[in-house]
C-alpha cells in the first residue's frame, strides 16, 4: 500500500484493520469490513477522497463539525482538505472503504458533468435507493476483482475507466438530492461559498475581513447571515477549522507545537498557543497530554 494510503487509513484506526485490503500503487484502496478502534475526539484532515459505503450496523461521523448518521445503505464521501471524525459505531457496523489520490480522481476527466466537490461539500452523506446500491455493489466488486491481477498491463486503466462510469452514473442520484433539497436559499447559498473559502484559506487568513472582501459582501452583513444560517458566527468557523487543524495535528502527529505554530502560519508559539486556550479553553500543551492520557 502506498504512503499516502497508508497514512490516511492510520488516521481513521489505531491499531490496523482486519478486514481484506486492495491497493494499486498509491492511487486507489477498497477495504472490505476493517474492524478497528475508534479514536474518539481524533479529527483528521485527509489528503483523499474518501468513501464509505455502511452495510450494517449503525455509525456516526464529522465532516467540517457537522455530525451524519451511517446506516445501512449510506453512502458517506470525505474530500481532501475537509476535517472529518469517526464518533461511533455499533458493534455489528460493517462497512467497505474507497480511498482515491487527488491525482488518481483529477485523471478520471469527469469535468462539469458531475461537479464533485460542490454537490458531495452540500450532501456528503446520502441513503442510497436500491438501483443505486445495486450500482455501487458492482463497482466495488470489479474493482476487488481487478486489482489482485497484478499482471495486467492496463490494470489503472482499466480501474479509472470502471471508476468513471461509476461516477457518471452516481452522479444522477447525487444530483437527484440535491433537486429534492427545497431548503436551500440565499443564505444557505452565501454560508455555503463561505465555508469553502474558510477551508481554502484558512491556514493564511483567519481575519473575517478577508472573506468579506472576497465574496464581495460587508464583514456585518456576512457574519450575519452565516451566524442566521448555520447557528456559528463566521468568526466561529474560521476558529473552528483553524483549531481543528491543530487538535489533528497534536493527536495524530510528532510534530512540536511550534512547528504547528508555524504550520498555522502564526507569527509565534505564544500567539498560537493563547488563539488555542481561547477557543479550546486549554493550553496546546495541556491538550495533547490529555488525549494521550485518556
Amino acid at each position: 500500500m502506498g504512503t499516502t494510503l497508508a497514512k490516511t487509513i492510520s488516521g481513521y484506526i489505531s491499531s490496523g484493520h482486519s478486514g481484506v485490503a486492495y491497493s494499486v500503487d498509491d492511487e486507489l484502496s477498497i477495504i472490505d469490513n476493517p474492524s478497528f478502534d475508534i479514536l474518539p475526539n481524533h479529527p483528521y484532515r485527509s489528503p483523499l477522497v474518501a468513501a464509505v459505503y455502511c452495510q450494517a450496523g449503525r455509525g456516526r461521523g464529522r465532516v467540517n463539525a457537522k455530525t451524519y448518521d451511517l446506516e445501512p445503505g449510506g453512502f458517506f464521501i470525505v474530500l481532501p482538505g475537509q476535517i472529518t471524525e469517526m464518533v461511533d459505531i455499533s458493534e455489528d457496523f460493517r462497512a467497505t472503504y474507497v480511498l482515491m489520490s487527488e491525482h488518481f480522481t483529477e485523471s478520471l476527466s469527469i469535468g462539469n458533468t458531475f461537479d464533485l466537490r460542490n454537490i458531495v461539500t452540500e450532501h456528503p452523506y446520502i441513503l442510497l435507493e436500491e438501483r443505486a446500491r445495486q450500482a455501487l455493489e458492482g463497482y466495488l466488486t470489479m474493482c476487488m476483482n481487478i486489482i489482485p491481477i497484478e499482471e495486467h498491463p492496463h490494470r489503472l486503466e482499466v480501474l479509472r475507466l470502471i471508476t468513471r462510469a461509476f461516477f457518471l452514473g452516481m452522479g444522477y442520484f447525487l444530483h437527484d438530492q440535491q433537486r429534492g433539497d427545497k431548503s436551500q436559499t440565499r443564505q444557505t447559498d452565501i454560508t455555503s461559498d463561505f465555508v469553502r473559502l474558510v477551508e481554502a484559506n484558512y491556514r493564511e487568513h483567519r481575519d473575517l475581513a478577508f472573506y468579506a472582501e472576497k465574496m464581495g459582501l460587508t464583514p456585518k452583513y456576512l457574519s450575519t447571515v452565516v451566524k442566521a444560517s448555520s447557528g456559528k458566527s463566521a468568526v466561529e468557523w474560521i476558529e473552528k477549522y483553524v483549531t481543528l487543524d491543530a487538535i489533528t495535528q497534536l493527536t495524530s502527529t510528532e510534530r512540536t507545537i511550534k512547528q504547528i505554530a508555524y504550520d498555522l502560519n502564526f507569527p509565534s508559539q505564544s500567539f498560537f498557543g493563547k488563539y488555542f486556550a481561547r477557543v479550546v479553553g486549554m493550553s496546546p500543551a495541556a491538550y495533547r497530554v490529555r488525549e494521550r492520557t485518556k
